[in-house]
């Protein structure tokens, strides 16, 4: 909700390689985030995957 009403400047996600019941998606509906954000994505060797989104500077 915060990403969708464009509230966030800096945002550290860790995704893990289990899912519970038939999951959560995280990414519905937010078309666009790479165009708002760079984003750093940074795998570890037990398939935990961090991602950093820092928010681009508006022109």
């Amino acid at each position: 909700q915060f990403l969708e009403a464009d509230l966030i400047d800096h945002l550290h996600i860790v995704l893990v390689p289990i899912v519970l019941g038939r999951g959560e998606r995280l990414w519905d509906s937010l078309e666009g985030l790479e165009q708002r954000f760079d984003i750093e994505a940074t795998p570890s060797p037990q398939g935990v995957v961090h991602l950093v989104f820092t928010r681009r500077p508006t022109r």
